[in-house]
């Protein structure tokens, strides 16, 4: 799901830029680019945004496995243990 978050970010900026390319070609004023920038500007950002939370969503997935296999090898030093101490007691 990241990857897709991401590469549907990268999507939306990169369309975002050939549309606002597209539309000053005919007529490269101040004006034009004035009248599309505020949403050339918040579709950029929306765009970034989907990348960042793809990426974070990548590092989480990856943070949940390492945890996990951490867990795994906790619970294997604790087997290996908790029989030493059963034969201490045990004189």
């Amino acid at each position: 799901m990241g990857k897709f978050l991401e590469f549907l970010g990268g999507a939306i900026v990169i369309g975002t830029l050939v549309v606002l390319a597209t539309m000053l070609m005919p007529s490269p004023d101040v004006r034009t680019l004035l009248a599309v920038l505020p949403w050339a500007i918040a579709t950029i950002a929306g765009g970034l945004v989907l990348v960042a939370f793809g990426g974070m969503l990548d590092h989480l997935v990856a943070i949940r496995a390492a945890t996990e296999r951490q867990a795994d090898i906790f619970q294997q030093l604790l087997e290996r243990r908790a029989p030493a101490k059963k034969e201490q007691g045990n004189p």
